[in-house]
């Protein structure tokens, strides 16, 4: 029992700290206005090179 009443203070911060880190999720998801982002062309670009690049680099080990 002693070893309980030892760790019974921390225990006692953790729930107060988690608490206070809910609340202010939920303070946050409240006030949130997010709006989704419009697609961005240039990812696609990124990509598409990328595969490029990589079908050259993988043929100039098969050739």
């Amino acid at each position: 029992m002693r070893a309980q009443n030892e760790l019974s203070p921390y225990f006692a911060e953790i729930d107060r700290r988690t608490d206070r880190a809910l609340a202010g999720i939920r303070e946050v998801r409240r006030s949130a206005k997010l709006q989704a982002l419009p697609p961005e062309p240039k990812a696609v670009m990124v990509g598409t090179g990328f595969l490029i690049v990589l079908a050259a680099f993988v043929g100039l080990f098969l050739i």
